[in-house]
């Protein structure tokens, strides 16, 4: 043995997949009674197929239609998916905003369907055509916008079918909060906060209030946030700490509820130590009011 780890070849599996389709007669009815079975057993209803799903001349969409006939949406979703990888490879982003789409509309129940075609848009094809030579800069932005924001609507149709979804909320802040892209950062706020509602971890909370932070005039929603979440130790890391400090030289804090250098970092010396830091830092948040305290002298 060579020692070399061996990567499922999704090229091969939808080769396979496309044996199996080939496969009719007395081997495909026992396949679709057994569907039909499990489908009854869970309560599940599969939607009706588009038929504008099936292009006039794609082969692999006109194969598939043998199992859509028999009712294997999900077996047809995965050989779908399956290809939508081979076109991730091969850069053929058309055909794999096709496969993503086809493969949701027949298992729109799988959260993790829209999740996985919500990021092979949004940053995979989004992150290719920006740096894609044959483009001008100009359209290489325009195409990279339009698959961001085609992930986007992915996840939005996603939400709309699993109302109740964390997860999915989770992920459309993630990409809405994504600073190599295209970042919204109110809409990443909103879609953490419903996060948090629908049962993700407290700690996305956090994420939250990064992103008001973010935004200019919603500083006292920001500090409000913050300040609450500095009740709990598990928030106070460095970042929350530093854009407290930050926050309160923006805002008009009473003072009751304003907290020290001292009380926020444990000791002056540490409170200059972890805001120089913070000053330097890349993520767009704001830094007023820390080069004045830095600039006092050390008592």
């Amino acid at each position: 043995m060579s020692g070399k780890i061996l990567y499922n070849n999704p090229v091969s599996h939808a080769f396979l997949g496309l044996v199996l389709l080939a496969l009719g007669g007395l081997l495909l009815l026992p396949l679709v009674r057994h569907a039909q079975h499990l489908e009854n057993q869970m309560n599940l209803r599969m939607p009706p197929v588009p038929v504008s799903l099936i292009r006039s001349g794609d082969a692999l969409g006109e194969q598939l239609s043998l199992f859509l006939l028999g009712g294997l949406n999900s077996l047809a979703s995965e050989i779908l998916i399956l290809d939508a990888t081979t076109a991730w490879m091969q850069r053929d982003w058309p055909r794999a905003e096709r496969r993503w789409q086809m493969a949701t509309t027949l298992n729109p129940h799988r959260p993790n369907y829209w999740i996985n075609a919500a990021r092979d848009m949004a940053v995979n094809a989004a992150a290719h055509s920006l740096h894609n030579k044959d483009l001008s800069p100009i359209d290489q932005v325009r195409l990279s916008r339009a698959y961001f924001d085609r992930g986007v609507r992915f996840l939005q149709q996603g939400i709309a079918h699993h109302p109740r979804s964390a997860l999915l909320r989770m992920s459309l802040g993630d990409l809405y909060a994504d600073l190599n892209r295209f970042p919204n950062f109110a809409a990443a706020a909103a879609a953490y906060h419903d996060a948090v509602r629908l049962g993700a971890s407290p700690l996305y909370a956090r994420q939250e209030f990064y992103n008001l932070c973010r935004i200019r005039g919603r500083e006292q929603e920001a500090w409000q946030l913050g300040r609450s979440l500095f009740s709990s130790p598990a928030h106070r890391v460095p970042s929350l700490l530093c854009l407290l400090f930050v926050l309160q030289q923006k805002i008009d804090v009473p003072p009751a509820e304003k907290l020290s250098p001292s009380q926020l970092f444990g000791s002056k010396e540490k409170a200059r130590r972890e805001l120089a830091r913070f000053r330097r830092n890349s993520l767009r948040f704001p830094t007023s009011g820390i080069p004045p305290f830095l600039s006092k002298p050390v008592h």
